[in-house]
Order: C-alpha cells, then structure tokens, then sequence
C-alpha cells in the first residue's frame, strides 16, 4: 500500500499484516454504479477480493455482469407496508419470493432503534410498535428458511447510544428489549442462516454473545464498524481474543463501509481498513483510532487483538466461503 496508519495518525506508527491471504467483507453497502470501480480498487489494496454488496435496487444482472465475481449481493427489504397498523403477510412473503426470484442470496433488515425516526421523516407516519418475534415477521422468516435465503439483519446499536441518544426510552425501547426479540426469532428458526452486524451488537457484552452461539448453530456475526469494535473490543483485549478463538468459526470480517458517501473516499476507505489490521492483527496499545469518535468525545485508542493466523484465516475468508460457497 501507498499508505500507512501513520500517515492519519502523525506518530510514526507501522503497521504491518500477519495475514497474505484473500479476504472477504461480509458488510458493505453499494451506492452508484460509477463508485464501485474505486471501492473495488482500494479494497485491493487490503487484500480483500469479494463483499457482500447490499443494494436497494434489484439490478443484480447490471452488477454481476459489470463486476464478476466480486460480490455477493443482499436486497435491502424495507417497504412502508411494514409498518402499517394492519400489514399483509402475503404481499411480505411476496416480496421475498421476488427478491429470491431475481437471485439475490441474502436480504438484509436494518432495524436500529433509529428506524422509529426513519420511518417518520421518510414516510410521514407515525410507526407502529414491531417486535421482529411478531406472527408477521414470522412469516416473513419462515419464507426465508423454506426458500434457503441468508438474513443480514442489524438489531440494536451500541450502549453508548442508548444512553446519550435513545432517549427517552418510551419511544426508543431498551437494548435488552431489541436483543431479546431477536433471539426470539434464532430460537424460532433454527434452520435460517443469520448473521447480525456489528458483532451481534454485543461487543460491550460477550458473555451474553458466547451464550448465543452455544445456543443457535445457525448464528453468525460480522465485525463491522471500526470505530465501534475498535471502541469497546479494545476496551479488554486479553478478553477479546480468547472469545475470537473461541468462536473463530461463527465470526466474519465486515467493514459497513458506505461506498460513496464520503470524500476524500480513499481516505475513508484506508482509516477503516487499518483500523481493523491493526486492531485484529497485531499487539499495538493505545493507538489513537485515525478519524472521530465523538460518541466518545475522540477518546478511541485500538488496542490489538494479535490474532493467531489460523484465526485470521477463517474470519476473512474460510468462514465466508463455507457460508456463501465463494470459491
């Protein structure tokens, strides 16, 4: 690379990779077509070979004819008709037969606390209370079990938000609450492949995580978010690398990188990707995170996780190629 943490961070740090091998981004989100060309070209820099790509359009044939081979690509499922005071189940299910029809593999659902204030800037109604365990999100995912579609699913968002954001609590709910209405839904559906974004929102707690895998074998998770894996993983991470050993089968590399919304874009891109290299593969403490973390007044230090190379292997690859079949 043409570039080095050190020169976001203007101390002089290096940081070198453990890692040679091909990687896989299991959390990226596509914008314009025109864009692509520089995600695919900085993301080689890190070696990563192939994403998830999540898209809300469904030009699945203009992007794997455009870009072979370099994504697996994921539906963003959101309709108003969700959140209407009586919704269809059958126009739902529907839906995911279309999405399934067109070829996508995944379908991915954001329901962070934040899509209470989505739903009315953007739809102009008042949202009625959802419970993802709901007999109509039920039979939501019971379509996507009998038609063998992966969910992408993120539920709930750092404990630093609810407590500085989410408020108040009558509107926004509890982050037990969102956690507990998913798990509702892995109990129910042992069959669905899930993977949640951002370490299953639960990097702040891995007792409970460890929990979750012990318990759903069809369970997964995906790392993204730098600052937010970096902010609390690093917070303990003696801690952190055992349960990285531990679960190393049940974990995979994401980024939730947004291609396109930000300039310089290579800059983006770049402080994301080292972030993670150092935070998953080396020994480093107290290195100042190289772009804001205002939720915790910039206070962010990566303290690595010295990952063994065995670990690193299937979390950016292996684990991705069993469930997705990538090579």
């Amino acid at each position: 690379m043409d570039k080095d943490i050190s020169d976001f961070i203007n101390d002089g740090t290096t940081i070198s990779s453990k890692y040679d091998g091909p990687k896989f981004d299991a959390h990226v989100h596509l914008g314009s077509i025109k864009g692509i060309p520089d995600l695919i070209k900085f993301r080689e820099e890190f070696s990563i070979k192939k994403s998830v790509g999540i898209v809300w359009e469904d030009n699945i044939e203009e992007l794997e004819t455009k870009f072979p081979d370099k994504f697996v690509l994921a539906k963003y499922f959101r309709s108003r008709h969700l959140f209407k005071a009586k919704p269809d189940p059958k126009l739902a299910t529907d839906l995911i037969e279309k999405i399934y029809q067109k070829g996508f593999p995944i379908v991915k659902f954001w329901f962070g606390p934040r899509w209470r204030d989505y739903v009315k800037d953007q739809f102009k109604i008042e949202p009625r209370k959802i419970h993802l365990s709901d007999a109509f999100f039920k039979s939501i995912f019971a379509k996507m079990e009998e038609l063998g579609l992966y969910l992408l699913i993120h539920v709930s968002d750092p404990d630093l938000w609810y407590e500085k954001v989410y408020q108040p609590v009558s509107r926004y709910g509890t982050k037990k609450e969102h956690l507990d209405d998913l798990e509702e839904v892995l109990s129910s559906f042992p069959k669905l492949k899930v993977l949640q974004a951002h370490f299953g929102s639960q990097p702040e707690d891995l007792e409970n995580l460890s929990r979750w895998f012990e318990s759903y074998p069809n369970y997964y998770v995906d790392s993204s978010s730098a600052r937010w894996m970096a902010r609390e993983l690093g917070r303990y991470p003696e801690k952190a690398r055992e349960f990285f050993i531990k679960y190393s089968d049940r974990i995979l590399f994401g980024t939730d990188l947004v291609q396109d919304r930000n300039k310089p874009i290579s800059t983006y891109y770049q402080t994301r990707y080292y972030t993670f290299q150092a935070l998953l593969e080396t020994s480093v403490r107290n290195l100042p995170l190289p772009f804001p973390d205002p939720e915790n007044d910039n206070n962010t230090r990566i303290n690595g996780l010295d990952l063994p190379l065995d670990v690193l292997k299937k979390i950016y690859w292996e684990n991705a190629n069993k469930l997705f079949k990538l090579t």
